[in-house]
């Protein structure tokens, strides 16, 4: 038989129990995965409202955001450190954290090498270093495709302002680099589209398009990873008709017309032809 517990066993279980609830409340150990495109920007959920309380709080409680490998985002009040790879692009609403306990971090103008594992801890009133949340992001690259007439502008968008290299693949298989920007300054159109490009509000135009230039347009990033690829078609522009076509074609229109009235008297004459022969 099992002997009941003492009314000390008791109170430690429901202290336990109380801890394993609070523990639970303010973080949410599984794993979320969250996606973005190169360039864009994106939020990473948390949420830590049970473990702030700013009554008993002695001072700003502490956020940090981490990835295995190091620390991207710390927050105290009016001071934060922004690791140097994120620095710019990365922020918490300090009243919402202390407010509402929304601990989400933004991540702007997104890289290939932010894909990863993220963790938020926070620590508040004196309590222990509290793990929030855990979040993967993926980051996948842009795709498209575009029709054009020749003589019209190719609008080939860069997506991210790190340096870049775009190549092209013609349909005869061949690709080569046809502009980069490596550095400060501007872009250098490279081969034999000097003159017919050029970069503007984040995009790069080519003008003056010709069937030459339909493939694939790829654009690499400084690892060589595609941020973006296009398949142009580039189709050939109609030819206007010439007047001798249009005054020919004005005549067959004519031609048919007339055909057609003069066979339809004869069409009626053998419809009440047919009506008769079935009156007798």
């Amino acid at each position: 038989m099992l002997r009941p517990l003492s009314v000390w066993s008791w109170a430690s279980v429901q202290c336990l129990l109380l801890q394993s609830l609070i523990n639970l409340s303010a973080s949410d150990p599984s794993n979320i995965d969250v996606f973005s495109q190169v360039g864009q920007e994106v939020m990473l959920p948390c949420h830590c409202r049970s473990t702030i309380d700013p009554a008993k709080a002695s001072k700003h409680p502490y956020l940090w955001w981490e990835t295995p490998m190091e620390s991207v985002f710390e927050l105290e009040g009016p001071l934060r450190f922004e690791a140097p790879k994120y620095r710019g692009r990365v922020d918490v609403r300090l009243q919402g954290f202390e407010e509402e306990g929304n601990c989400s971090l933004l991540l702007r103008a997104v890289r290939f090498s932010d894909a990863g594992l993220y963790e938020s801890f926070v620590q508040a009133g004196g309590r222990r270093r509290r793990f929030v949340r855990s979040v993967e992001l993926n980051v996948r690259d842009h795709k498209d495709s575009k029709t054009l007439a020749e003589g019209e502008r190719l609008h080939l968008k860069l997506h991210t302002t790190q340096d870049v290299t775009v190549v092209f693949r013609g349909k005869d298989g061949k690709a080569g680099e046809i502009w980069r920007r490596w550095g400060e300054g501007e872009g250098k159109a490279v081969g034999g589209r000097q003159g017919r490009l050029v970069e503007r509000e984040g995009a790069l135009i080519l003008s003056e398009v010709k069937l030459e230039d339909s493939g694939t347009y790829r654009v690499l990033d400084p690892q060589g990873l595609a941020v973006s690829t296009l398949l142009l078609t580039v189709e050939p522009e109609a030819e206007p008709m010439q007047p001798a076509e249009r005054h020919q074609d004005a005549r067959d229109a004519h031609s048919s017309a007339g055909r057609a009235s003069s066979t339809s008297p004869i069409i009626s004459v053998l419809m009440l032809f047919s009506y008769f022969c079935l009156k007798l």
